[in-house]
């Protein structure tokens, strides 16, 4: 759950448009948060003078018609803007360069003004973007191998997972926190009620960020796991801004090191890792049992 699944929901509408329109606008970010804030701009009326960003390939081709400055560019025409942040994972970097580049610090602002107060994920969970999570279920089916006979999925969802197993592999155990279709095994992992199921291999993507329970989880997950445990977690070296990671609707908030450590004390060591496809910050780990 990244940038593109939070939701637009200012605390103060009204206030809120009063500081976007007392000076030029630029919008510094075109990732999916970006997008969203100049839909939600372009219905209210709030003009946006310019779109800015590093990606020198967004800076060529523009966002649906509109220019895209480079912030060299962006402080030489606009250089009495406020600048609004969009990216919730880059934003201490971009604040920092835009500090470097003169900016005054009152004339930065956060993509948080956009956000709404104590998001859960099952509010989010209606934007979730399925397309991009096939995307990163491709490449944990690629860790599952013919020795697989049973995989139990957290966080299921559409299960499109069970598409990819290999033949051999017969078990497949779809947990979610609600009914998404007949097969699906309902538990609540936050009130840790966690299913008494053991499997050759346990997937867990896309959830422990949410989730008040993970080291207990963990716990469970590695004493019922016969095989291989393969997770995604946004961790704090990626992801430090704490405000954005609640924005997000996250509830935990560790390091790498942190996560291969919890494993580590339930008989799991690291075997590899790689970025999550769906999302260029993210990551996927893999874990075998010693």
């Amino acid at each position: 759950m990244k940038e593109e699944c939070m939701l637009i929901q200012p605390k103060d509408p009204e206030g809120l448009k009063l500081r976007l329109t007392e000076r030029p606008l630029a919008l510094f970010g075109m990732g999916g948060m970006g997008a969203k804030i100049i839909a939600y701009c372009d219905a209210h009326h709030i003009p946006i003078a310019c779109l800015v960003d590093n990606h020198t390939e967004k800076q060529e081709h523009g966002q649906n018609g509109r220019k895209v400055f480079s912030p060299q560019e962006m402080r030489a025409a606009y250089p009495n803007a406020n600048v609004l942040i969009s990216s919730a994972v880059f934003f201490h970097e971009i604040k920092q360069q835009l500090e470097d580049l003169g900016v005054p610090a009152d004339q930065i602002l956060s993509y948080t003004l956009f956000i709404a107060e104590n998001v859960t994920w099952s509010a989010l969970d209606k934007n979730a973007d399925w397309k991009r999570m096939r995307i990163r279920n491709r490449d944990v089916a690629m860790w599952i191998d013919e020795n697989v006979h049973s995989v139990i999925d957290y966080g299921a969802g559409e299960m499109f997972l069970k598409t990819l197993l290999p033949p051999n592999c017969v078990e497949y155990y779809p947990i979610d926190y609600i009914r998404r279709s007949d097969e699906t095994i309902v538990c609540d992992l936050n009130a840790g009620d966690f299913p008494d199921i053991s499997a050759d291999v346990a997937v867990l993507t896309g959830i422990l960020e949410f989730l008040t329970t993970c080291e207990s989880l963990l716990r469970h997950v590695a004493a019922t796991t016969k095989q291989k445990i393969i997770l995604s977690y946004m961790t704090l070296e990626r992801f430090p801004d704490i405000e954005g990671r609640r924005a997000s609707a996250y509830v935990s908030h560790f390091t790498e090191q942190e996560v291969i450590d919890m494993l580590a004390q339930n008989g799991f060591a690291l075997k590899d890792q790689h970025p999550d496809p769906s999302h260029e910050v993210n990551r996927l780990f893999l874990f075998e049992k010693v």
